[in-house]
């Protein structure tokens, strides 16, 4: 337990020294702001880019609830730029330690490969969620003083969920970095298959409880009860986190 709270207090001030905590949390903050800004300035925007022809949103169109909007700016800016950047600030978890050296020296020590893993998850799991944390809390007072109130309690249902989508992002670069060596390919490779779980996680319901991704579906009913959802995919995620990190362990030892 002493080595695993060492080493993750390694990776958090090295976060740190590279000042992640900052211009990660200033990044997710900024796409906290965006999107309920462009859903009030909407109108205005689409007169401005529609010049003489007036283009207009349907009048008869329901407006959104303040929940809905909250969620389009987890799916329309932390699911797309949002994951891109922080799978592009991940790509050096494990390789630059490979490339320095720092990996032999830490596993020539009596430290266990499974504690190497788990701190690596974790310590990036914290950054990650940290910097999100204050983007969605952001969203949600933008939100709420643009739009109207929804109840804080779901929204912590929902960071609680969506903080387990982190957790498997995190494991799955973790599993890639110990396959691929460039720093590059890991970050497309991760960004790659993670759009590629989002976009099939509607597919079919059954199917999709098996995703790791549909656990997002799970966080959006909390605030849009729209349809059924499957609690089973929380599981599903869980496990899947479990086996990236045995399966990383396992290709380190080997």
């Amino acid at each position: 337990m002493n080595h695993l709270a060492t080493l993750v207090r390694v990776e958090l001030t090295e976060a740190a020294k590279e000042y992640k905590y900052v211009w990660l949390t200033v990044f997710f903050v900024l796409l906290g702001l965006t999107q309920p800004l462009i859903n009030l300035y909407m109108d205005i925007i689409l007169q401005q880019l529609g010049g003489s022809i007036g283009v207009i949103l349907d009048p008869n169109k329901l407006d959104p609830t303040p929940s809905e909007i909250f969620l389009s700016t987890i799916s329309g800016q932390f699911d797309q730029i949002g994951l891109i950047i922080l799978l592009i600030s991940f790509m050096g978890l494990i390789a630059t330690d490979r490339q320095n050296g720092m990996q032999d020296f830490i596993l020539t020590r009596p430290v266990s490969i499974h504690c190497y893993v788990y701190a690596k998850l974790i310590a990036h799991w914290f950054i990650s969620m940290f910097s999100i944390g204050f983007g969605i809390l952001t969203s949600y007072i933008c939100t709420v003083y643009l739009f109207g109130s929804f109840s804080i309690t779901k929204l912590i249902l929902f960071s609680v969920l969506y903080s387990i989508w982190i957790l498997y992002l995190t494991s799955l670069v973790i599993v890639i970095s110990v396959y691929v060596k460039h720093q590059v390919l890991i970050a497309v490779s991760a960004i790659g298959i993670s759009f590629f779980l989002l976009l099939i996680k509607n597919v079919d319901l059954a199917f999709s409880d098996l995703l790791p991704s549909s656990i997002l579906n799970v966080a959006e009913h909390q605030l849009v009860a729209t349809y059924d959802v499957s609690y089973l995919s929380i599981v599903s995620c869980l496990v899947l986190i479990f086996c990236n990190l045995l399966w990383a362990s396992k290709k380190l030892k080997n």
